[in-house]
C-alpha cells in the first residue's frame, strides 16, 4: 500500500532556509521563512537579522565567526511530488559588494520592525509548487485575545525534515493583541523556542465556540476550530532564564507595509 501523507496546508507555506557567504561556501545559520503573495508578485517573508547576520538593536554580528550572508539556499517543492524539491539560492544583494540589499524593509521603522520581505523570480510559480499563507482560508472574523493557543511553525534544527515539513511549536499569546509592545507594531507570546524558528509564520488557534456576545451565543456563533495568521516570529526578549519563555511576534499588518511601501533595505553594515 502506498505511503500516502496529507500534510497541513500551512506547514506547505514555510522554507526552511540556510544562510550562507558564497565566496566561501559557508553556511552561517539557518531559520525559517513563508511564501506570501501581493500584486501577482511572490515574496519570501522572514527576519531582517537572519538576512543581515546582525542584530536589529545593536548591529552586532550574530555569527561567531563574524561572517554575513548573501544569499540564502532553501528548497522549493515540486509540482509533482510536493513532498520532493530542487535547491535553489536566492541572492540578498544586487552587487558583489554587498551593499544594495535586495529585500524590502518597513517603510517607517526600517529595520527596527524585524521583517523582511524579498520579492521572487517573476515565473517562479511556473518551476515550482508555491504556497502562499495568504490564501489559506482563515477566520478573519474573529479577533485573536490574549490566552489564546498559538503555533510557530517552522524548522528549530539545522537538519532538512523528512518531506521538508515544519515543527508546530505551540504557546500562548502573552499580551494584550491590541497593544503595541514597546510602540511597535509587536506583542509578545508565551514559549519556549529555538533559533532556528525565526522568521516563522505564527497561527493563532481557539477550540470551542465562537463569536459569543457577554458570554452568550448569537445566531452567528460558531462550534469548532478556529485559526488566523497573526504574524511573524523573530526570537526571544532577552537571554536570562525567565525572559527566555517570552518571544516576539510581529503583527501580521507589517508585512503589507513592507510591500506597499517598496523600501529597499538599507546597507546593514553601515
Amino acid at each position: 500500500m502506498k505511503n500516502i501523507i496529507t500534510p497541513d496546508f500551512i506547514s506547505l507555506t514555510t522554507l526552511h532556509l540556510h544562510f550562507c557567504f558564497n565566496e566561501t561556501d559557508l553556511v552561517i545559520s539557518s531559520g525559517t521563512g513563508f511564501i506570501y503573495k501581493c500584486d501577482d508578485i511572490y515574496y519570501l517573508i522572514t527576519n531582517w537579522h537572519n538576512v543581515a547576520g546582525r542584530d536589529p538593536n545593536t548591529g552586532r554580528c550574530l555569527s561567531e565567526s563574524l561572517a554575513t550572508p548573501d544569499v540564502i539556499t532553501t528548497l522549493f517543492r515540486s509540482h509533482n511530488n510536493p513532498g520532493s524539491g530542487v535547491r535553489k539560492e536566492i541572492e540578498l544583494y544586487k552587487n558583489s559588494h554587498n551593499s544594495e540589499p535586495l529585500w524590502f524593509e518597513h517603510p517607517e521603522h526600517g529595520n527596527k520592525v524585524d521583517v523582511v520581505a524579498i520579492p521572487l523570480k517573476k515565473g517562479i510559480e511556473n518551476e515550482h509548487h508555491i504556497f502562499p499563507i495568504n490564501e489559506v482560508e482563515f477566520d478573519d472574523e474573529y479577533k485573536s485575545e490574549v490566552s489564546d493557543d498559538v503555533y510557530v511553525i517552522g524548522y528549530p534544527f539545522f537538519e532538512i525534515t523528512y518531506a521538508q515539513l515544519p515543527i508546530w511549536k505551540k504557546g500562548s499569546i502573552a499580551s494584550e493583541p491590541d497593544i503595541n509592545i514597546d510602540q511597535q507594531p509587536k506583542f509578545l507570546i508565551d514559549t519556549a523556542t529555538r533559533s532556528g524558528l525565526s522568521g516563522s509564520p505564527v497561527i493563532m488557534q481557539r477550540i470551542g465556540i465562537h463569536g459569543l456576545i457577554d458570554g452568550k451565543m448569537l445566531g452567528d456563533s460558531t462550534i469548532g476550530r478556529i485559526r488566523n495568521f497573526v504574524g511573524i516570529y523573530s526570537g526571544r526578549v532577552g537571554q536570562g532564564e525567565f525572559k527566555a519563555q517570552l518571544g516576539i511576534v510581529w503583527k501580521q499588518c507589517v508585512i503589507d507595509e513592507i510591500i506597499k511601501g517598496n523600501k529597499h533595505g538599507a546597507n546593514p553594515i553601515l
